[in-house]
């Protein structure tokens, strides 16, 4: 028995639904992708069947050889070699008018306390009359080294100011035990500040230099605890500087002026300082800050020096330089109590028209280890 396709109605084997050609035009509709290359039927989505894709894989990895890997960090550093190779350096830049007028050094003496004796805890003397001088000595070529050797290279100095902070004598009877730690009385403790002074101020005016003294009295110079607060040692060995000056230097370039009250108020170079022996030792605390702020609007100053703590320091206070002066003792039971590691440091500074300080050098007194 034969059936019949059941497209074309064409007589066909019993087993079959379709004819061999209506069975091959279906088929032509089913397989719709074919390989590019051979033209055999492949599946949807490729264009090739396998044997080409690998066949043409095998021709482009011979025209192309493989890259060698590159280190990435290489690359960079001799990119970065490459690019600084050429760069030029910074050249120093000529004087400025500003830089041909020169600035003022400014000399901060503060807190001698000439005549006093420190023992540490093994009973050694650790400062004394012979240390003092040791110390001023140093201090004192070390300035004059600093200017005529590094200062005076980078810009001319034109004058310069000694601003004495006070306490530079011991004084007596300013707490219970001073009488154990003292060497030599006031009068000579007086002389003894006058020595050193009068050196280098002399030194300063041999080479040419106006010399302004500023000074303001301690706590230390008075000549005790319960007296006029005018009765003090300090004023003293200023009214000294004064009577040389005028009387015996009798020179013009040598001014000297100073105040009884707390604090002086004074100009250099168009920018106003007050100097006072005592302020907050903590400038940047609140009450600090409501100080140095309150005396800048009263006084009208950029600036604020003082020194009575015995340890150097610098801060910038609400656009108010603040300059703390060092001691020449150091250590002591005063920066003890305070949990300060004290070093011998008195600190110069410049000043120009158009800067509050243009350098400052902490000069340090302490003996080479």
């Amino acid at each position: 028995m034969k059936n019949k396709c059941i497209d074309c109605g064409q007589a066909i084997d019993g087993r079959a639904k379709r004819c061999r050609d209506c069975y091959e035009k279906i088929r032509e509709k089913e397989i719709k992708n074919r390989c590019v290359d051979c033209n055999k039927h492949i599946g949807s989505g490729i264009s090739r069947c396998r044997e080409c894709y690998i066949k043409l894989t095998e021709k482009v990895e011979k025209k192309e050889p493989k890259q060698k890997k590159i280190n990435l960090s290489t690359l960079i550093i001799q990119t970065l070699k490459e690019e600084l190779a050429n760069v030029e350096p910074y050249k120093a830049s000529t004087q400025s008018k500003v830089d041909i007028k020169g600035d003022t050094l400014c000399i901060h003496l503060a807190d001698f306390h000439a005549g006093k004796t420190v023992k540490n805890q093994e009973g050694e003397i650790i400062y004394n009359e012979e240390i003092f001088r040791k110390r001023i000595n140093r201090l004192c070529e070390q300035i004059l080294k600093l200017l005529d050797n590094n200062i005076s290279k980078g810009v001319p100095i034109r004058d310069v100011v000694l601003l004495l902070n006070g306490d530079l004598c011991n004084g007596e009877n300013i707490y219970p035990t001073q009488a154990f730690e003292q060497e030599a009385a006031p009068p000579a403790q007086v002389m003894l500040v006058i020595d050193v002074l009068t050196k280098l101020i002399t030194s300063l005016l041999k080479r040419n230099l106006s010399v302004r003294v500023i000074g303001i009295r301690g706590n230390h110079g008075r000549t005790a605890k319960d007296t006029e607060v005018a009765s003090n040692w300090d004023l003293m060995t200023y009214e000294i500087l004064d009577f040389w000056s005028k009387l015996v230097l009798k020179n013009p370039k040598l001014q000297i002026k100073f105040a009884e009250t707390e604090h002086i108020v004074f100009d250099i170079r168009g920018h106003k300082f007050m100097m006072r022996h005592i302020c907050p030792e903590q400038v940047d605390s609140p009450a600090g800050r409501v100080k140095i702020n309150e005396w800048a609007r009263q006084y009208g100053v950029e600036g604020i020096i003082y020194g009575h703590y015995h340890h150097a320091a610098i801060s910038d206070c609400d656009n108010v330089r603040v300059i703390r002066g060092g001691s020449t003792v150091g250590g002591d039971s005063l920066s003890d109590s305070m949990a300060k590691h004290s070093e011998p440091i008195q600190i110069i500074f410049g000043i120009n028209e158009q800067r509050v300080t243009t350098f400052i050098y902490f000069v340090d007194l302490g003996e080479k280890k």
